[in-house]
């Protein structure tokens, strides 16, 4: 069975435990990586320090929404190169055992671009070696921006790049990853949306809204479903009080954790 790792920053809430939850009901053990000691890990689960794989002062995060998954993109790279692990996000809800053959575990989001919500890159990948010159403080221009508007960047900056908190939203994860997968000619080996992409973020309310969907709702070729955490909390401040519906998708998930004494 694979071993499954990942990086957080703060607290577990509800989606983390959920996606934890369900990691452990498929047989996986989980490593989460932190820089501060974490509370309240269920047996099953390891707590291990984050300077083993990318020792920081700080948290990166992007200036405008001062998120960490800045930092989640930089650690989630020095995991590829440093461990043998599977690296998984904590808003992906596991729906059988992530128990792929090989050292390239990633699927398509769109035709056009791959996520890296589930990741396992080669340590000899090119496109991986592309992926770890990211840094914090660095200046540039993000990889998936190309042509007249890359061209204006360079211009606007005299040749200096932005700073790398500045980029756009993705620009270190997904967008990059997939403009680096394609410019190395590893785009190929991708898996299909199916996989772990079904539902569009667009279409995230379906994991909350009561009796919208359920497991069985996908085919066996969905190993998992990314909730894209970020955008179900908006909905959920909007539309449900901050609080998840207990007969959703999402719901049922914390539910099962529950009652496995999760949390």
């Amino acid at each position: 069975m694979r071993e499954l790792a990942t990086f957080w920053a703060g607290d577990l809430g509800p989606i983390e435990y959920a996606s934890i939850g369900s990691f452990l009901r498929h047989g996986h053990r989980l490593s989460i990586y932190s820089y501060d000691r974490l509370a309240g890990l269920p047996e099953g689960v390891q707590g291990l320090d984050a300077n083993e794989i990318l020792p920081a002062r700080e948290v990166a995060r992007y200036s405008r929404e001062g998120s960490p998954s800045l930092h989640s993109n930089f650690f989630r790279y020095a995991l590829m190169e440093k461990t043998e692990s599977v690296w998984v996000d904590l808003d992906m809800i596991a729906l059988r055992p992530f128990d792929f053959a090989g050292d390239r575990i990633y699927a398509h989001e769109n035709p056009e671009r791959v996520n890296c919500a589930v990741l396992r890159m080669p340590k000899d990948s090119p496109a991986l070696a592309e992926l770890l010159k990211f840094k914090p403080g660095m200046r540039g221009i993000a990889p998936h921006i190309t042509g007249l508007r890359r061209l204006k960047y360079r211009i606007r900056t005299l040749g200096q790049g932005v700073p790398i908190e500045e980029w756009p939203w993705g620009s270190t994860g997904p967008r990059a990853l997939s403009a680096y997968l394609r410019r190395h000619d590893e785009m190929k080996y991708a898996m299909p949306v199916e996989t772990f992409y079904p539902i569009v973020p667009a279409d995230c309310e379906r994991f909350v809204a009561p009796a919208a969907l359920s497991d069985d709702d996908f085919g066996p070729g969905t190993y998992g479903v990314h909730l894209s955490a970020s955008n179900v909390q908006k909905v959920l401040a909007a539309r449900y009080d901050g609080k998840i519906p207990e007969n959703s998708f999402l719901g049922s998930h914390v539910e099962k954790a529950k009652a496995a004494g999760i949390f």
